[in-house]
């Protein structure tokens, strides 16, 4: 008996031994957790005092073993119990530091993720902006000067759209590689968005980030090896300083933006903020706020212009087209302000503005007895919305206005930009229903090829080859050969810009389909409209005849459309080109 309670005494105090040993080696894990700074980590330190007050128990209970006369089985259970019990506090411990270890890792790579740019691994536009918050409380505090560059990428646009989006990644990647080989280490490179980066220069006199500019634009114009040529690209860089120009982070983005599209107009690699030459720019910046704020208290209304068809008797549509009622300066046309849109991210709401006006007046019409179909301009940032097609298709919903009422324009350069994307959009248009038409015809860069692959109904011939085609043979012979080639692809034919009877003739004689322009009618109000439709020998559809199908299918189905050495599109042509409301004459 006396040699079994001597084995259980020293089975029972080796436990317990164990047990303290694992509990101290618990205090270490648990002891890191409560370095942590978070406030949920706090409560850990109620935790480490358990566990010391824990060793204080094991040891009493290890003096108690020892002074037993007689180790029983019982003696054995508690000290088994207290063994399990050091093993389970290890364990929750540690694997308590292993899950908070792996969600900071996640926290942290989540924010890495947040702040960086997915494809260069540079900082984006939010940790730039905290980053010159930083730097201008450091310039503050030890009245040091700073500089901000923003920096947009020449001819990138025109790489991009003709060898395609895989190559135009790698020149953006290669690019923030050579300006990070002339950035110091205390600078901060971010890629602001698209082909912009932005850099902020502590500590930097304006000397010192001309000179910087001059080094980055030498690293960036080297050629790039893109598929076995030799590709440049040029680069324009804005420069704002702190405090010359301005005190705050917000004040310096935008000088150096609006620098930055100064060296681009001037064609030149940098150019430094100027109140004074920037004039005209701060001023158009303004008209952006204007126009959200007229977004926002229906300060936009539409006029309607006439299209009229010399072959079909009541066959008349109208083109809606945008008007700015500023509270100031009055009625301002859309050439003025679309572009601005453009850039401000606005044309979205716009274009949504001017669907739903359109398509609540035809469905006006449509009560008064009156089948006139209207005529919407889109823009290329429309047709690179993949949404684009739904929305469009609950306007028509809301308005009960059946899709054959709707025509959308759309200018042939944006026939040719984003082709994939742009393809997609148009074929759910075209699947939905609703009529294209290709605007601006003769103005672009693009090729009959484009157009037989488009799924168009119709062209409009611009109005620069139509307003003085009676007295320039040239243009004549434009506009003939324009409307035989339309007619054999199997479509119809818009002149635009007819201004006078002799231009009508013409054109009759020619065969062509419609006539828009002054001659016809002037863009008018939807009250003078429905006065014009009384009062003109032009006879609008009446709600209730049938309508017919048109004399020839629409251009081309296939809306894939390839990209051959000639059909590239120009890095001439900007997004806005796509975008106006009005036009010229209008």
């Amino acid at each position: 008996m006396g040699e079994v309670s001597y084995q259980f005494r020293i089975i029972s105090i080796g436990m317990v031994v164990v047990g303290v040993l694992l509990l101290a080696i618990s205090l270490l894990p648990t002891e890191k957790i409560c370095r942590r700074r978070n406030q949920l980590y706090k409560d850990w330190k109620s935790l480490a005092a358990l566990i010391l007050f824990f060793i204080l128990g094991y040891i009493l209970y290890i003096n108690i073993l020892l002074k037993s006369i007689f180790i029983t089985i019982q003696h054995l259970i508690v000290s088994s119990i207290l063994l399990s019990g050091a093993i389970f506090v290890v364990m929750v411990v540690r694997l308590s530091l292993d899950s908070i270890r792996r969600s900071e890792h996640l926290t942290n790579r989540e924010r890495h993720r947040a702040l960086h740019d997915d494809l260069t691994e540079l900082p984006n536009r939010i940790l730039m902006e905290e980053r010159l918050d930083y730097g201008l409380a450091v310039a503050k505090r030890q009245r040091e000067p700073l500089a901000v560059l923003l920096m947009d990428l020449v001819r990138f646009k025109e790489i991009n759209d003709s060898l395609g989006h895989f190559y135009g990644d790698y020149l953006l990647q290669e690019v923030a590689h050579r300006m990070q080989g002339v950035v110091r280490e205390s600078d901060t490179l971010a890629r602001f968005g698209g082909d912009e980066f932005a850099m902020v220069l502590p500590a930097t006199t304006l000397s010192q980030a001309v000179n910087i500019s001059q080094k980055i634009a030498t690293a960036v114009e080297e050629p790039f090896l893109l598929e076995g040529h030799n590709v440049t690209v040029g680069i324009s860089i804005g420069i704002a300083l702190y405090p010359e120009h301005g005190l705050n982070s917000e004040t310096l983005i935008l000088y150096a933006d609006m620098a930055m599209y100064d060296a681009k107009r001037n064609d030149v690699i940098y150019a430094i903020f100027n109140p004074d030459q920037d004039r005209t720019t701060f001023n158009r910046l303004v008209m952006v706020g204007e126009l959200r704020e007229a977004l926002q208290h229906n300060q936009m209304f539409l006029d309607y212009q006439p299209k009229v068809s010399i072959r079909k008797e009541g066959d008349i549509g109208v083109e809606a087209l945008l008007r700015w009622q500023h509270p100031e300066k009055g009625i301002i046309g859309p050439d003025d302000f679309i572009p601005l849109a453009e850039q401000a991210g606005l044309i979205k709401s716009l274009t949504t503005l001017v669907l739903n006006k359109a398509l609540e007046q035809c469905s006006l019409w449509k009560k008064a007895g009156l089948q006139i179909p209207v005529a919407v301009n889109l823009s290329i940032k429309n047709l690179h919305d993949l949404e684009f097609p739904v929305e469009v298709t609950k306007l028509l919903m809301k308005w009960n206005v059946a899709p054959h009422l709707l025509v959308l324009e759309i200018t042939e350069n944006c026939i040719i930009v984003d082709q994939e994307r742009v393809a997609t959009v148009v074929r759910e248009l075209k699947n939905s229903g609703i009529k294209l038409s290709i605007d601006d015809f003769g103005t672009g860069y693009s090729s009959i090829a484009y157009l037989k692959k488009f799924p168009a109904r119709e062209i409009k011939i611009d109005k620069s080859f139509v307003t003085d085609m009676v007295s320039n043979e040239d243009n004549a012979v434009i506009v003939k050969s324009t409307i035989d080639m339309v007619h054999n692809i199997g479509g119809q034919v818009v002149a635009e810009g007819v201004e006078d009877e002799a231009t009508q003739h013409m054109l009759t004689d020619l065969g062509c389909d419609f006539l828009q322009g002054f001659h016809v009618c002037r863009p008018l109000s939807p009250r003078l409209i429905s006065e014009w439709l009384q009062s003109t020998a032009w006879r609008a559809k009446d709600e209730g005849e049938t309508h017919p199908e048109p004399d020839h299918p629409e251009i081309g189905e296939d809306v894939t459309v390839e990209s051959t050495g000639k059909d590239r599109v120009s890095s001439q042509v900007h997004d806005h080109t796509c975008s106006s409301f009005m036009h010229p004459s209008q």
